[in-house]
Formats: C-alpha cells, structure tokens, sequence
C-alpha cells in the first residue's frame, strides 16, 4: 500500500492534538522518569519549566536527525541505483 501524503491542514491538525495529548502528561513523564533513574523525589512542579523545554528540545532534535538520517539514507539508496 502506497503511503499517504497528509495535507499541511492534516499535519496541522495532528501536531495540535498530539501537544496537547503529550503536553498534559510531558512535565509528569519527566518527573517519573527522574525518580525511576534515582535522581530524587520528583512530582508536581518539581522541576522548571525550562528544564522541561530543555528535554523537549533535545527530543525534537533526536527526532529530527533520525529523520534526516532516513532521509538521507533513503535518497542515497536511488541515486545509487
């Protein structure tokens, strides 16, 4: 089955969703994460919200490269064939 190309209005519309899916849990995800790796007692506000944007950032960019690295990677492969 061929993949599907989203419209920006589809693109969009799923990216708003998924910020506040993801958003409502993010800051509460980072704490557990935290706790489980033995850095403290982390609930509630007990981390600043810059240090959450610090951790979306570096996620956004984990993304990102994996990405171009597929990319890349992809666009390669035809130019060699």
């Amino acid at each position: 089955m061929p993949a599907i190309n989203l419209t920006r209005e589809q693109v969009s519309a799923i990216a708003d969703r998924l910020d506040e899916v993801v958003g409502n849990e993010f800051h509460d995800a980072v704490c557990v994460a935290l706790n489980e790796f033995g850095w403290g007692e982390f609930g509630g506000e007990g981390i600043s919200d810059m240090d959450v944007w610090k951790i979306k950032n570096e996620l956004a960019l984990g993304y990102l490269k994996e990405y171009q690295d597929f990319y890349n990677k992809k666009h390669n492969d035809e130019i060699k064939n």
